[in-house]
């Protein structure tokens, strides 16, 4: 049975960094283009910031359930609201590499790693979505397009993530 350590303070982190992730959408207005380019990193880095600060287990996880009945709440998502089980399983994948770490989040190339694979499954999820429930006729250059034009910044994302978390880390234990 998986059992929940955390704190007041763990929770209103996590709050805290849940509204920066609802924040990071307002990249989109950019366009597809940059947001494509631009969205990942910040998404990227701003998942690897919480699990860096927080360091305990299933904080991604509940992240992405939290995130997930938001966006399927709203209905906003371009390709559907399932699209946003894109979040889901993102979570996931993210969550199984950062916890290879010891300690959670603590290690730069398992957070590289772990962004990558947010990107690879987020991103396959999204597809899958749009393409098998929602029946949009896609050519296959753009569907891998749609999967591959962001992992690279999902894994900049990750470094720039561990590099700012561990600054946060170490500020806010000397508070």
């Amino acid at each position: 049975m998986v059992k929940f350590s955390f704190t007041k303070r763990d929770i209103v982190t996590m709050a805290a960094f849940i509204a920066l992730l609802l924040v990071a959408e307002v990249v989109w207005v950019l366009g597809t283009v940059i947001g494509n380019i631009v969205y990942p990193i910040v998404f990227g880095a701003i998942l690897i910031i919480t699990a860096t600060v927080i360091g305990k287990k299933y904080s991604i996880l509940i992240i992405g359930i939290v995130l997930t009945i938001i966006n399927l709440s709203t209905a906003h998502l371009y390709g559907g609201t399932l699209a946003a089980l894109a979040y889901l399983t993102g979570a996931i994948a993210l969550e199984g590499v950062l916890q290879l770490s010891k300690p959670y989040g603590g290690n730069r190339t398992i957070s590289i790693v772990g962004a990558f694979a947010y990107g690879v499954v987020s991103r396959l999820t999204y597809v899958g979505v749009i393409v098998l429930i929602y029946g949009m006729v896609l050519p296959i250059w753009a569907m891998v397009a749609l999967i591959a034009v962001p992992l690279i910044p999902y894994a900049i994302g990750g470094l720039l993530g561990y590099q700012i978390g561990v600054k946060v880390k170490s500020t806010l234990e000397s508070v």
